[in-house]
C-alpha cells in the first residue's frame, strides 16, 4: 500500500468516525427535541395511581384507541383497557402479551376523565397529546394535526385535534366481545 493510499484510508476512517459521532449527536438531539416519538408513546404516567396511558397506531386493527395500563411500567402491567377515541367503548383484539382486558370501575372511569383533561406538555392536555401522538405514528406531524379540526377536516384519515373527549363514565363492556386482530 502506498503512502498516498494509506493517507486516504486513514482520512476515510477519521471521516467515518466523525460522521458516526455527528450522526449520534443528531440522533440524541432529535430524540431530546421529540421525546414523544417511539413505537408506543407513553403519554402519561401516574406514580401514585401506578398507571400509564399510552398510544400506538396499529394499522390493520379496527378503530382508533389509546391504552390504559394498570401499572406505570408497561412490561409489569397485567391488565390493559383499550379505549376508543370517538365513543365510550372498549376495543378488543387478541393480545400478544397476555395482558387481560381491564374493565374500569366507576372510580377509575372518573379518574381517567380527570387525567385526560390534565395539562402536561407545553399546555397540552393528556387527551391532546394522545391525539398528537396517534396522528404522528400515522405520519401526520404536530403542526398538521393542530390544523386538523372537526369543522375543517384537512386530514380525514387522522383524528382532529379538537375531538371532544367522550363521556368515559359510560364505558361498558359489550355482551359479545368480537376479537379484532
Amino acid at each position: 500500500m502506498t503512502g498516498k493510499n494509506m493517507n486516504k484510508l486513514l482520512q476515510d476512517i477519521i471521516n467515518k468516525d466523525v460522521l458516526e459521532e455527528r450522526m449520534e449527536k443528531i440522533t440524541i438531539d432529535f430524540e431530546l427535541a421529540n421525546p414523544l416519538l417511539c413505537e408506543m408513546a407513553n403519554v402519561y404516567t401516574d406514580d401514585d395511581l401506578n398507571i400509564s396511558v399510552q398510544v400506538n397506531r396499529n394499522e390493520g386493527r379496527n378503530g382508533s384507541y389509546f391504552k390504559l395500563y394498570n401499572h406505570k411500567d408497561y412490561k409489569k402491567a397485567s391488565k390493559v383497557a383499550r379505549i376508543n377515541f370517538k365513543s365510550p367503548e372498549y376495543i378488543y383484539h387478541v393480545s400478544r402479551d397476555d395482558k387481560k382486558d381491564w374493565a374500569l370501575n366507576s372510580h377509575e372511569r372518573a379518574k381517567l376523565l380527570e387525567i385526560l383533561n390534565m395539562k402536561i406538555f407545553h399546555g397540552e392536555t393528556v387527551w391532546e397529546m394522545l391525539i398528537l401522538n396517534f396522528n404522528l405514528e400515522g405520519g401526520l406531524n404536530f403542526s398538521k394535526t393542530k390544523m386538523n379540526k372537526m369543522k375543517k377536516m384537512i386530514y380525514p384519515n387522522h383524528l382532529p385535534i379538537d375531538l371532544p373527549i367522550p363521556d368515559y363514565t359510560k364505558l361498558r363492556f359489550s355482551q359479545s366481545k368480537s376479537k379484532n386482530r
